[in-house]
């Protein structure tokens, strides 16, 4: 069932994370960047007069602006530091949803309304957001449908309210390059690159496309872009039965104060609710949450997620909402219910996964195990391993703050690079580096133990190894691949030889290894499998 856009208002801080690290800082208006994966994703304004662009690398960020403060990217300071602007919204609308910290939609046709039209209600919503975001470039903008009211709210930050007239949407999202359907509605960039390779720069030319091609080539994604190009909002509405109120609703006997257990205890509930909308064909795109406490208070806040939100998300919403609400003014008691109410559905679309490589369930529960942990315990806690390169199995990766990491993107593409390091051992690496190296002694076959001579020549064929456990027989070996590092370093210079050997003996399974040769002393420096 098509429908036309509703009158929306969208409150926007552009590049929130730089903003919220300066503000935490005690310099909301210096210059700051924000690194995510070692690239720029948020920078102030005086950052951006320096020259720094989004997706810059940290080097090429601080050779355009030596003076930038470089902040690591942290989604619950952005969080923290932006509940007080939402807290100042919803003294003038109760029911507002937060897609991201630095954004704010909400309905506009009541309070416009209620306050004498669009003019009146985007001065009180401009005063009150100037004071709770420490002056910050924020943009207010008033428009049919979400795309048009973001775009407009980016494109007035720092200056007055934006209302563009009824009907007047339309014709702005025409005029707009396609590239803001990933900046601004959660279109994927690499449909969005397509779409521009394709020779179809504006969203007015992608309107003017017929929705069938669209829909052949690109699926349920070919009906979102369309609607978003002729200026309605991304999902149209769908009719499904209600779900029964024990599947949305969550009460406690007792008031619960730990947000750990509320949270849990709404698993259930959001599993049941989803199950339902399964049923029917439809996922949930928009959640209203309510959460209420044994004196009265009420927490309510809008959810929404482009691509429907699973039951998974919908436990997250909740916790993300109750933590905001405690670090808040908080409430004086325990929750004694939570309830979910399903607004906006859209179609429970089937995706087809890759053959080989790309994102998988298990990449998608990684990534939300880690972001719960950093709620939970703060990102100086979880670290993850990135690759560094090098010539030693046991450096070539170092554990990393999780937030300096690009997790999502990491599913997609190839951990090692496709050249490898001059003088590093040749693929497979080994499964297993060991932190303390046991010594071994690799004896030839008439007995003699065996060395490396200055030109990096085994002075026999190893036969066997011994070590704590008895004798090992080689098997096989292959090498060996020397390493000589920093030469010109009296303290730090390094000058190894290292083997690959599969050793066996009777009893015990064959074990591939790997053997280095340093100061005169043999180890067993990783293993295999």
């Amino acid at each position: 069932m098509a429908s036309g856009p509703t009158r929306v208002a969208v409150v926007a801080v552009p590049d929130w994370p730089a903003v919220a690290a300066g503000i935490e800082r005690g310099d909301a208006s210096g210059p700051v960047v924000v690194l995510h994966a070692q690239r720029v994703v948020a920078r102030t304004a005086a950052a951006a007069a320096e020259g720094v662009r989004r997706g810059m690398r940290r080097r090429e960020a601080q050779a355009a602006c030596p003076s930038a403060h470089v902040a690591p990217h942290q989604p619950v300071r952005d969080r923290a530091v932006f509940d007080p602007v939402v807290r100042a919204v919803s003294e003038l609308v109760p029911l507002i949803e937060v897609p991201e910290p630095g954004t704010i939609v909400l309905p506009a046709r009541g309070p416009s309304r209620y306050f004498g039209g669009d003019g009146p209600f985007t001065a009180l919503l401009a005063t009150a957001v100037s004071a709770a975001a420490h002056g910050a470039r924020a943009g207010i903008a008033v428009a049919d449908g979400r795309l048009a009211a973001t775009v407009a709210a980016h494109h007035c930050a720092g200056g007055p309210p934006l209302v563009v007239p009824p009907g007047g949407s339309a014709p702005l999202v025409a005029s707009l390059p396609v590239s803001v359907l990933a900046e601004h509605a959660g279109i994927d960039a690499d449909a969005v690159s397509l779409f521009e390779r394709l020779g179809i720069a504006r969203l007015g030319d992608l309107a003017a496309l017929d929705e069938a091609p669209l829909v052949a080539r690109f699926g349920p994604l070919g009906a979102d872009v369309r609607r978003l190009a002729l200026g309605d909002d991304r999902h149209p509405p769908l009719v499904a039965d209600p779900p029964p109120e024990r599947t949305f609703a969550c009460t406690f006997e007792e008031p619960v104060e730990d947000q750990r257990a509320v949270a849990a205890a709404c698993a259930p509930v959001a599993d049941e609710l989803s199950a339902h909308l399964a049923a029917h064909g439809a996922c949930c795109a928009q959640v209203h949450v309510s959460i209420a406490t044994d004196h009265g208070e009420q927490s309510d806040r809008l959810w929404y997620e482009p691509a429907g939100l699973s039951a998974a998300a919908l436990v997250d919403r909740v916790r993300w909402q109750l933590a905001e609400w405690v670090e808040g003014r908080g409430p004086t008691s325990g929750v004694v219910a939570v309830r979910l109410f399903p607004v906006a559905l859209r179609p429970l679309a089937g995706g087809q996964a890759g053959l080989w490589g790309g994102d998988a369930r298990c990449d998608d529960a990684a990534v939300q195990a880690s972001e719960r942990l950093v709620a939970m315990l703060g990102a100086a806690c979880v670290a993850v391993p990135e690759w560094r390169g090098g010539r030693d199995p046991g450096r070539a990766f170092v554990a990393v703050p999780v937030t300096a990491v690009d997790l999502r993107g990491r599913a997609a593409s190839p951990v090692v690079p496709r050249e490898a390091w001059r003088g590093s051992l040749p693929v497979p690496a080994p499964s297993v580096v060991l932190d303390d190296p046991p010594e071994v002694a690799v004896r030839g076959a008439d007995g003699e133990p065996v060395t490396v001579g200055g030109r990096h020549e085994l002075s026999g064929a190893p036969s066997c190894v011994v070590d704590g456990a008895g004798e090992w027989r080689v098997l096989a070996w292959a090498g060996p691949w020397p390493v000589e590092e920093r030469w010109w370093d009296e303290r730090r210079r390094r000058r190894m030889v290292r083997l690959h050997a599969v050793l066996g003996r009777d009893g015990a399974a064959p074990q591939g290894v790997v053997l280095a040769l340093e100061s005169g002393r043999w180890r067993v420096a990783a293993r295999f499998g």
